[in-house]
């Protein structure tokens, strides 16, 4: 088959789009040809010299961004070939993880065009885990070999900040898992509850856990919390956790907030054959939450609505043993301002214990 010239002609237009009518392309390139019989010093070679060179930088600058997002490209898609750089990673637990952390050893997703520096150890790397994808090879195989590492916690006292989600549920399983009673707070409360019964193995370790809905960026809330947690006795572990490093629009929380506002519906744990408490599960009917805002953007105290409000938990309320999850309900929800009722339950988060007082003087 013979290819013409017109037909090389409509194949780039169709490639690169409608070009430079002819008889003026053919004006520029006799005039290029003429600047050769000019003087280097002339002013119309000046002024063509200033115009290529200008069209030259753009074809240079054009091309550079042009390698720069292809290497982009690339690399994103490497990351997003791994469990945690994957753009369908599932933030709720009860759904899953995509792909699962079982890989075989030393597999990676991909190879970068731009090196990274691992977040453990510094080092730079190109080989990405495909698990991991911040992590150096060495660093993502020391952290695969400890994930599963188990210890036995039984009689154990943990609390857990920001325990609903993520990492922050991942740890609270393992403690769970190991026996220890783990306490973990959050703003949402029963969407924490609804992830950890939807666990498989929940009704081994349920009665075992306490969750606690609590704002920590109130220093009365974090007080009380504190105070109460003393009178339990000793402390085994604490991690904090909680954490506010992802901005969010408060959009992103309606959903959340419409739930912790909801009556809380009975939820069957799954059967089991360890020696747990077989108490039906149930839930209780908690007033919506003021922590549990939509409104979630970043303030400081003193300009926060709820600096000086009587926080949506005063109180521990627990549920029976197999389930052990509990809000801390009032019985109204307060409004900015208002002063804590005489008729507190159990423990008051609005001032330090005298006990805190004295500490905090000494």
């Amino acid at each position: 088959m013979t290819v013409t010239q017109d037909g090389l002609e409509a194949t780039d237009a169709v490639a690169y789009g409608p070009g430079i009518d002819p008889a003026r392309l053919a004006v520029c390139l006799d005039v290029l040809r003429e600047l050769d019989e000019l003087d280097v010093d002339h002013p119309d070679a000046i002024m063509v010299r200033r115009a290529t060179s200008h069209i030259y930088r753009t074809v240079k600058q054009r091309r550079r961004q042009e390698r720069r997002a292809a290497k982009t490209a690339h690399d994103k898609a490497v990351t997003e070939a791994t469990a945690t750089g994957s753009a369908e990673r599932i933030d709720d637990e009860t759904e899953g993880i995509l792909p699962s952390s079982q890989v075989e050893p030393g597999k990676i997703a991909g190879i970068l065009q731009r090196p990274r520096s691992c977040y453990t150890c510094k080092t730079r790397y190109t080989e990405v885990d495909y698990f991991y994808h911040q992590l150096c090879q060495n660093c993502a195989a020391e952290n695969r070999a400890r994930r599963d590492a188990r210890a036995d916690l039984t009689g154990k006292r943990a609390l857990l900040t920001g325990g609903r989600a993520k990492i922050g549920m991942y740890i609270a399983l393992r403690l769970l898992r190991d026996g220890a009673h783990t306490t973990i707070t959050t703003r949402f409360p029963k969407d924490a509850i609804r992830r950890f019964k939807a666990m498989d193995d929940s009704a081994e370790w349920m009665h075992r856990l306490e969750v606690v809905g609590i704002d920590l960026r109130d220093p009365a809330q974090a007080v009380a919390l504190a105070d109460r947690v003393a009178e339990q006795g000793p402390l085994d572990i604490l991690i904090n956790n909680a954490t506010q490093t992802v901005r969010r629009l408060p959009s992103a929380y309606a959903a959340l907030v419409d739930g912790e506002g909801a009556p809380c519906r009975p939820v069957s744990c799954p059967p089991t054959t360890s020696s747990a408490p077989s108490t039906p599960a149930r839930s209780t009917d908690w007033p919506r939450c003021p922590s549990a805002s939509a409104d979630s953007r970043h303030r400081r105290w003193p300009t926060s609505p709820w600096s000086r409000a009587t926080p949506a938990w005063s109180g521990t309320a627990r549920a029976p043993p197999s389930t052990r999850a509990a809000c801390c309900p009032t019985s109204s929800t307060p409004t900015p301002g208002s002063r804590p009722s005489s008729r507190s339950p159990r423990w008051n988060c609005w001032r330090p214990s005298s006990a805190t007082t004295r500490r905090r003087s000494s």
